[in-house]
């Protein structure tokens, strides 16, 4: 009897299926004038701030997490664009002025079986669009031998974003998303040069942006701030090139470790449902054993056979219990090797060649810091100079 309890534990539940929920895609081309740029911020991997408690408070390490914090972002951008709803979409390291649109998330839970995000996204001007918590559990159909449905586990996740981005999107008026573009511009802009710019822009208590005036029609020095902010833009699309391989090379480790981390999630509960029936039918023989009538020989054998047998259950559960520990190890120890550096960008500043090195973010950060000099070298003139120095140089010819 005590066998066929403890082998009842054993079974393997079944999870229910995850009905396809698909992104609206756009039927007829969208007219440019509403076709908004996005930013995507590496997603926050939300680790505890002593990074060595990652596997203890999340399930997984703090290399694992934030690969998933690039990985998750290039996969909203790819969700995004395959929509044909928006202008270009990129993925940043850190947030960066002259964005139209900026998404920033972070991760609450990630594992084989279910997915939780936090989605918050706000245009130039500081309107929010959506502030929401996205969850979903693992298509388990993806998990089968071979690409038999060829999406992401949690597609829906990323699907329920871009219809939400969209919903928020039809509720502005074109008139609007014009002004967001202007913003944007407007913003780097005052980055860029916050003595020429800073009065074009203000903020109201809500720290929304408001246009106060907007430079006028052929300003020769809009064009050189344009020029420099086109190729602030083909960096950070050289950026994503990093971005789009480091996708490629993790997407299929990466699924190979959701469902491993989906088996071994399921099998980890019914190792632990095992465990503990094995200790508590064990328990029970034991004290069974002690209340079998003694005074018979058949009462002896019988009470001997049940200590013996319950010490044996009992000790078959600490063993379950510890090899469920060690697939949970082995579980957190997985895709450890996701990070890694990218070539050396090469860039010319007034005829000087800069090598800037390091990961993608210590690249951008570096890149950020020389947006200034290229803007020199653009204008001739360093930033923040007197209003009579960008007069004089307003009535130079434009390059």
């Amino acid at each position: 009897m005590a066998l066929s309890v403890v082998l009842s534990g054993c079974v393997v539940s079944e999870t229910r299926p995850v009905e396809y929920q698909p992104a609206v895609n756009a039927q007829v081309e969208i007219p440019s004038e509403q076709l908004l740029s996005v930013a995507i911020v590496e997603f926050d991997p939300g680790l505890p701030e002593a990074e060595e408690l990652s596997i203890e408070e999340t399930g997984v390490p703090a290399e694992v997490r934030r690969a998933e914090s690039r990985f998750i972002a290039y996969h909203l951008k790819a969700t995004l664009e395959q929509t044909s709803q928006w202008g270009a979409v990129r993925v940043i390291p850190q947030p960066r002025e002259g964005s139209e649109l900026v998404i920033k998330g972070e991760i609450l839970h990630s594992g084989g079986e279910s997915l939780e995000l936090r989605v918050r996204a706000t245009d130039a001007t500081g309107h929010e669009w959506i502030d929401n918590k996205y969850e979903g559990r693992a298509d388990s159909g993806t998990y089968s031998d071979g690409d038999i449905l060829g999406r992401d586990p949690f597609q829906n996740v990323y699907n329920s974003i871009a219809n939400d981005l969209l919903a928020a999107r039809a509720g502005i008026e074109g008139i609007q998303l014009a002004r967001i573009r202007q913003v944007a511009e407007l913003r780097f802009a005052e980055d860029l040069a916050p003595e020429l710019y800073g009065d074009y822009l203000s903020r109201d208590k809500r720290g929304d942006y408001e246009i106060i005036r907007l430079p006028a029609d052929g300003d020769p020095m809009q064009g050189r701030v344009d020029a420099v902010r086109d190729r602030d833009l083909l960096f950070v699309d050289t950026l994503n090139e990093y971005y789009a391989g480091f996708y490629r090379e993790m997407e299929e480790p990466y699924d190979s470790w959701r469902k491993y981390s989906y088996d071994e999630a399921l099998a980890l509960r019914e190792l632990k449902a095992a465990a503990r029936w094995r200790k508590l039918v064990g328990a029970a023989a034991v004290v069974g054993s002690v209340m079998v009538d003694s005074d018979t020989r058949t009462g002896d054998v019988a009470g001997d056979v049940m200590l013996i047998g319950g010490i044996e259950l009992f000790r078959q559960g600490m063993q379950v219990s510890k090899e469920a520990k060690m697939q949970e190890e082995v579980l957190a120890e997985l895709g450890t090797s996701f990070g890694q550096e990218i070539q050396p960008a090469v860039v010319d500043v007034a005829g000087e060649t800069r090598r800037l090195e390091g990961s993608v973010a210590t690249q951008y950060v570096e890149w950020r810091k020389l947006l200034r000099e290229i803007y020199e070298a653009e204008t001739g003139l360093a930033a923040g100079a007197s209003d009579a120095g960008m007069a004089e140089l307003a009535d130079e010819p434009s390059p």
